[in-house]
């Protein structure tokens, strides 16, 4: 629905786990179009929501790792699967749907270093949800983002 190829990552763990793709036509051909956006995939069930919020315990290496990006480097998106407590809810599958309970959040990890050993509490404002206009947005403000310097 967004336009986006999906690229996973799983021979190596370098911190980025795939990359979204986005789709366009160039010469009545459907290519990718050279602006990526790598991501960083969690799911949890260790998440609250709170006051617009959803709040998360990052492992402090990965918001390090999302914080000492460049500006010249790609951003890494952190997309946040946060499921129900109980692992048989998670889940469920008919003949007439499959069904993922609760939702993704997105979220572009900023701020300064954090000198904690094992987590940085984030907070996700709770109309971050990844459905494909979010993607459709992310993609174009990712876009617009590396092609500023160079105008």
């Amino acid at each position: 629905m967004a336009g986006v190829n999906l690229g996973l990552s799983h021979t190596q763990d370098y911190g980025v786990d795939g990359q979204f793709d986005p789709v366009v036509i160039r010469d009545g051909r459907r290519i990718t179009s050279g602006f990526p956006l790598p991501f960083q995939a969690k799911a949890t069930i260790n998440w609250e929501r709170k006051e617009g919020n959803v709040i998360y315990d990052l492992e402090a290496k990965s918001f390090n790792d999302m914080v000492m990006r460049t500006e010249a480097e790609s951003t890494l998106l952190l997309v946040l699967l946060c499921l129900p407590p109980d692992q048989p809810s998670w889940h469920s599958v008919s003949q007439d749907m499959t069904l993922i309970n609760h939702c993704c959040y997105w979220h572009i990890v900023e701020g300064e270093i954090t000198r904690n050993v094992a987590t940085k509490r984030i907070y996700i404002p709770d109309d971050h949800l990844l459905n494909p206009q979010a993607l459709i947005d992310l993609l174009e403000f990712e876009r617009v983002r590396r092609i500023t310097p160079w105008q």
